[in-house]
């Protein structure tokens, strides 16, 4: 880790945002801002990107950090997904930490903000795989739901290549259930009504923008019709105050390190019940692996 990236040194939060823009945030359950990254973290992002996707070619099968697909070679990959980029070049824990993402998000959490997972979502060209409607929280359930996610797009992200769509105020309906009969299935497609689908918004995108969603809004992406891969620099933070109930399902030495503000002293608990995931302890498959045995 080099000094520029010293995680031991909390950067002070300076808002960013302004009131009207957090309003919406709280309204709709996500927000779009546009040229947000500067041109040199964005082509570093870029960069280190291409880098690890070229190493990843020679991969035969899934690791910690590798979600590949059954078709996988190193002459055509089929990468999904790289989890914990932190972990593996220090540009990624400068965008989570140093750059005005933290500070976006310490103004959509309202107080002090962590992080807690990171990954490069990869959307393969002509079909690459819709992600089915669901929330974050119910995934990674806390002891509150003021959870954020910011996607980074590292190329223009569009309806055609299925960029993100998200359900303007479906975050104040609460969690709906990821499970089916039995069979936890990673997703609430189950639970979806006429009135949802005619209310999705793409969230198209240009690199250097951002969109951020809360941990409640349901949100998902069709299929990748174009002819060029969609890439997504997707971090998840958390409330210093929200605790998680169940195992991560991406971990990294980075998790649950203060982003803005100081650590908390207790845990701020919402009443309710709350539906569990399955343990992840001994591993996750993705989100990927299981709609595909979804479908099976």
């Amino acid at each position: 880790m080099n000094r520029a990236n010293d995680l031991s040194r909390i950067r002070p939060h300076q808002k960013k945002l302004s009131e009207a823009q957090i309003a919406a945030y709280r309204e709709t359950g996500f927000l779009t801002v546009h040229h947000v990254l500067d041109g040199g973290l964005l082509e570093r992002l870029v960069a280190a990107t291409q880098r690890l996707y070229d190493e990843g070619r020679v991969l035969t099968e899934k690791t910690r950090h590798y979600d590949l697909e059954s078709a996988h070679t190193a002459q055509a990959p089929r990468i999904r997904r790289i989890s914990s980029p932190t972990e593996l070049d220090d540009v990624f824990v400068d965008a989570a930490f140093n750059s005005l993402l933290g500070d976006i998000a310490a103004d959509l959490i309202g107080g002090p903000v962590k992080f807690y997972h990171s990954k490069i979502n990869f959307k393969l060209p002509q079909g690459g795989a819709e992600i089915g409607w669901h929330q974050d929280w119910p995934v990674f359930p806390h002891t509150n739901t003021n959870l954020v996610a910011l996607s980074v797009p590292l190329n223009p992200s569009r309806a055609v290549n299925g960029c993100l769509q998200s359900i303007p105020g479906s975050h104040r309906q609460g969690p709906r259930s990821h499970w089916d009969q039995g069979v936890y299935k990673l997703n609430c497609n189950a639970s979806m009504t006429p009135d949802d689908f005619s209310r999705v918004v793409d969230n198209e995108l240009d690199p250097g923008d951002i969109v951020a969603h809360h941990g409640l809004v349901v949100h998902g992406s069709s299929q990748n019709r174009s002819d060029d891969l969609r890439t997504t620099y997707i971090i998840q933070y958390a409330a210093a105050d929200a605790l998680a109930y169940s195992a991560p399902v991406i971990d990294s030495r980075h998790r649950n390190l203060m982003v803005r503000g100081e650590p908390a002293t207790h845990a701020r608990v919402e009443a309710g019940v709350i539906e569990l995931p399955p343990d992840f302890s001994a591993g996750y498959s993705g989100i990927y692996s299981l709609q595909t045995a979804d479908k099976k």
